[in-house]
């Protein structure tokens, strides 16, 4: 077999211009499309999941959550990096508000 034309097709798409011209066109694209945004979107998206993590039902499942560590602990069956991690995670579901509140206000924003 003659692999010499095969690897001839291989480098044709190799051109010393193609690197340029890709910076030419992601130099004029990226500033029209970051340009002027909205963020609005955005917030809401975020300020409805924050507001789902605080409600009842999230509040809920940290219970039954708790209560499944405190069946298996009864049972002998509980490890400590599951017990750990189930607390770890209500603990910072429940209180980020306060771990952001401290950070920016210790950063100084």
């Amino acid at each position: 077999m003659n692999y010499s034309n095969s690897f001839r097709l291989l480098q044709l798409h190799r051109r010393p211009g193609k690197p340029l011209c890709l910076a030419l066109i992601l130099a004029v694209a990226i500033p029209l499309t970051v340009h002027a945004q909205d963020i609005a979107p955005v917030t809401g998206t975020m300020t409805a999941i924050h507001g789902f993590l605080q409600s009842t039902a999230i509040r809920t499942l940290a219970a039954i959550a708790v209560i499944g560590v405190g069946i298996t602990a009864m049972a002998g069956r509980m490890r400590w990096a599951w017990a750990g991690s189930v607390i770890g995670g209500i603990v910072l579901i429940f209180g980020a508000d306060q771990f952001v509140s401290f950070f920016t206000t210790s950063a100084g924003g």
